[in-house]
């Protein structure tokens, strides 16, 4: 694979966003983009340079981040597009579940299935 080529990450689906949202973290680390889509690098507050490259970044990330979608998530970050960290977030909101315990509930359903 070149340098410039970017490494095959299946979309997100709706059923996949554990290995999903692994997969595009490393791919936004490797382009220097995870800082900026974390929430880490926080948008400069004067204009120039390091406001342009912000943005620069953010567009990239955006577009990453969209493109790495099947079409019909999509419409789960429309509104946000342009937004990296918000259409993370939202996605994150999405699928991830934050209730305590939702994981081992999950895990002890898995195992009480019966043919």
């Amino acid at each position: 694979m070149s340098s410039d080529q970017t490494p095959h990450i299946k979309p997100l689906n709706g059923t996949n966003y554990s290995t999903w949202s692994e997969e595009m973290k490393a791919l936004l680390h490797s382009k220097g983009l995870w800082r900026l889509v974390s929430g880490t690098e926080a948008h400069p507050t004067a204009a120039g340079d390091d406001q342009d490259k912000w943005d620069a970044k953010a567009d990239k990330a955006a577009g990453e981040i969209m493109l790495a979608l099947e079409a019909d998530q999509r419409v789960h970050i429309r509104t946000v597009q342009d937004d990296p960290v918000a259409a993370w977030n939202a996605l994150a909101t999405l699928y991830v579940q934050q209730r305590p315990g939702a994981r081992f509930a999950a895990y002890d359903e898995f195992f009480s299935i019966r043919k």
